[in-house]
């Protein structure tokens, strides 16, 4: 994604199979050296930066250059192709997402990983918290510990640093880990029902090689200092909420009463009712019993919904209204201008507090009237 047309044929030389993206502050800027005036580059802003319906846009836009008069106007012409272009890639872009979340969820509902490696608790009990693709990194890391050994460990009170070195090339390459002892982990809270807010939040183990804070897992390094610690379970500190099954529990979409409803909201609630219904339809299929329950219940909420359905269409048919009830939809932040100098109530201010005084905008030197200079100023050539 770069400026435009200032590296375009060398991307295209290097790169011929990248889709080549202009950015969307570029392009608001060159709309306002192709397009002239304020009004209609701030028209044409609008469907870069707002939220706009996928089933209105083609409306609106035909709306806009007719208003404005941009029919012939062969950048705005081109920028529209691109623009519809686009769109097509961002929706199979996003479909391959959603179907990538589904397959890992799915896999990490149903598949019962086998427990090879030599730390069969730690495997264990990273299986029962992590998504199977991560808990296939974590194995990953486990195994690789085993060709580690480390040198007679430095202990200061409660802080043990461990020096690891590859087996069979010691001296090669060292790899220290710090082991915290005092730092309360909150399995140890739970069980013991001490806190200590000022430990709790701090990692037990720390390592060199940054792959906590890179990748977000523990390291074969801290896996190698479990087993000498003899720790069974995965310390709560090395374990990121975003790699859990348990991830999207806390995910809600929040309803604003002043938002219209659009398709965008039904994607969104399909996308909230099938991660509620997937675990209930894995666990019913794997019983008659449970097979037969959710086939009944489905059918009476079906009927239901069916209900709620036709009510719906009558309410709206006696109110002459079509529209759907107001919806909550998560959109994209307001743009915030950054640049150029502040105006109303945002205007700088001396250091003793006080508005300074406004420039006096520019004026003809001809007519003294603002608004042209003396290159287009009526007066002038009317004496001409």
């Amino acid at each position: 994604m770069t400026d435009g047309d200032a590296m375009r044929q060398a991307i295209d030389e290097v790169f011929p199979n990248c889709q080549h993206r202009v950015c969307g502050w570029h392009v608001a800027r060159n709309a306002c050296a192709h397009i002239n005036g304020p009004k209609k580059s701030s028209a044409f802003r609008s469907f870069i930066f707002d939220h706009i319906d996928e089933d209105k846009f083609d409306e609106c836009w035909n709306e806009m250059i007719k208003q404005h008069g941009l029919e012939d106007n062969v950048w705005v012409n081109m920028i529209r192709e691109k623009l519809f272009d686009l769109f097509p890639q961002i929706d199979r872009a996003l479909m391959r997402l959603r179907n990538n979340f589904f397959t890992d969820e799915y896999a990490s509902n149903t598949k019962s990983p086998v427990i090879l490696s030599h730390m069969k608790a730690l495997e264990k009990h990273a299986s029962s918290i992590y998504t199977y693709r991560i808990y296939c990194d974590i194995t990953k890391e486990i195994n690789d510990s085993i060709k580690y050994s480390h040198f007679a460990p430095w202990n200061e009170e409660n802080e043990v640093e461990y020096v690891l070195t590859e087996y069979d090339s010691p001296y090669k390459k060292t790899v220290s880990v710090f082991y915290y002892r005092d730092r309360i982990d909150f399995q140890q809270v739970v069980e013991d029902g001490d806190w200590d807010s000022s430990k709790h939040n701090l990692p037990v183990l720390s390592c060199e090689c940054k792959l906590l804070q890179n990748k977000g897992i523990p390291c074969c390094h801290m896996f190698y200092v479990m087993k000498v610690e003899n720790i069974t379970k995965i310390p709560e500190s090395l374990i990121f909420k975003r790699w859990t099954k348990s991830a999207a529990d806390d995910v809600r979409i929040h309803l604003q009463p002043d938002d219209d409803c659009s398709k965008s909201v039904d994607i969104a609630r399909f996308a909230s009712l099938s991660a509620e219904c997937n675990y209930i339809c894995h666990r019913g299929s794997q019983t008659e019993e449970g097979f037969n329950l959710i086939k009944r219940e489905l059918n009476i909420l079906r009927n239901t919904l069916q209900g709620l359905d036709d009510e719906f269409r009558n309410n709206c048919n006696k109110n002459g209204d079509d529209s759907s009830t107001k919806s909550q939809i998560l959109k994209d932040p307001n743009v915030v201008k950054t640049k150029g100098r502040p105006t109303g109530p945002t205007a700088p201010t001396t250091p003793a507090g006080k508005p300074q005084k406004r420039k006096r905008p520019n004026q003809c030197r001809i007519c003294h009237i603002s608004g042209h200079d003396w290159r287009n100023c009526p007066k002038r050539e009317s004496d001409s």
